[in-house]
């Protein structure tokens, strides 16, 4: 019975990405002049409030899928301005993580991660009693490993949310904030310079 349920999540997650890409090179193949840099940049510009939006819904929704929210940071970083963009992740960080903290049971991720990752759960399971914080944190800023399972082990460990949401944001904050700000900076430069 659990292990349907979290089948169900992973095909969920895979068949929305798939439909998402078929839309997206759909669209590109029909109407190439969408995807020009400018009329990117222009439609987010025009719309930025509801760009945001839907960048915070993405990012959100990104927990479930155990996708690494680099790309999408990335991505954010081509069309939106580094400020809101920064504090949108940040509020993205928080929602996401609360809500994989408390569907982490309920959709017995525990189990999964004990089934698949045994060796890392143990060696996380013995690093965070050491030091909650510094551990969650340190997790957060590391771009390979998704945050999603460190909040899952903090889940499954009784960790309390609090301390789990602080580590996941100041780890996402840092690395984030390298990504927003120097990407805009390259990126700046590099349009500058052609």
């Amino acid at each position: 019975m659990h292990k349907e349920k979290l089948e169900t999540v992973n095909f969920f997650g895979l068949y929305t990405w798939l439909a998402v890409v078929i839309t997206s090179l759909s669209l590109y193949f029909f109407y190439p002049q969408l995807f020009a840099p400018e009329s990117i940049r222009q439609f987010f510009s025009d719309n930025l409030a509801w760009g945001l939006l839907g960048y915070f819904v993405i990012s959100t929704l990104r927990g479930f899928t155990l996708i690494p929210s680099t790309p999408i940071v990335l991505a954010g970083v081509l069309v939106f301005p580094p400020w809101p963009l920064f504090l949108v992740n940040q509020v993205a960080v928080y929602t996401s993580s609360a809500i994989v903290y408390f569907m982490a049971r309920q959709f017995r991720f525990d189990h999964y991660f004990h089934e698949h990752y045994p060796n890392q759960v143990e060696r996380l399971t013995a690093l965070l009693k050491q030091r909650e914080l510094l551990v969650i944190s340190a997790w957060g800023f590391i771009p390979v490993v998704p945050t999603d399972m460190i909040v899952y082990v903090c889940s499954v460990l009784r960790i309390k949310l609090w301390k789990t949401l602080l580590g996941a944001s100041i780890g996402e904050g840092i690395i984030c904030a390298i990504y927003i700000f120097g990407g805009a900076a390259g990126l700046s430069v590099l349009l500058d310079y052609f």
